[in-house]
């Protein structure tokens, strides 16, 4: 079930998104671990920030296996599920739902991310675009976009 995040969440949040990174990034421990100390610094800003910014988790069993995060309501900075839940649409319904609150919110009418090696297939599956060309960073860096459409 999504509900938004709770600041008594942030430690379930930053261990989720460890076990996410240390599965899927295919990188040295000490790489990873800079990557997870990155993440938990965007969830930092939205302890510091939550007027401006989307942050849901997912629970099954009060335990928190899914979170997406969106920073000023166009930068989708965390997007995670545990890997024991991948595959079960769990990242699909997060995404849908920032999507859907950040439509009316969003100053750029956009989403911008960057996405890892492992996710872009799901993130053109979701409808976002190339923007821009990658970097050669940790896990990689593909910028994409979502383009709310405009309403007449």
């Amino acid at each position: 079930m999504i509900q938004p995040a709770r600041f008594r969440d942030i430690s379930d949040i930053i261990a989720l998104t460890g076990r996410a990174i240390r599965s899927c990034i295919d990188e040295p421990a000490d790489v990873q671990d800079g990557l997870i100390a990155s993440c938990a610094d965007s969830v930092m800003w939205w302890r510091q920030h939550p007027d401006y910014s989307i942050h849901y988790v997912y629970r099954v069993d009060d335990a928190v296996v899914g979170t997406i995060l969106v920073k000023e309501y166009w930068n989708l900075s965390n997007l995670f599920v545990d890997p024991a839940y991948h595959h079960q649409g769990i990242a699909r319904k997060l995404i849908l739902k920032a999507l859907d609150d950040c439509k009316q919110l969003s100053p750029k009418q956009a989403i911008h991310l960057n996405a890892s090696k492992y996710a872009v297939n799901f993130y053109q599956k979701m409808g976002f675009v190339p923007n821009g060309e990658p970097r050669d960073l940790p896990g990689g860096c593909f910028p994409f976009i979502y383009k709310f459409p405009q309403t007449p």
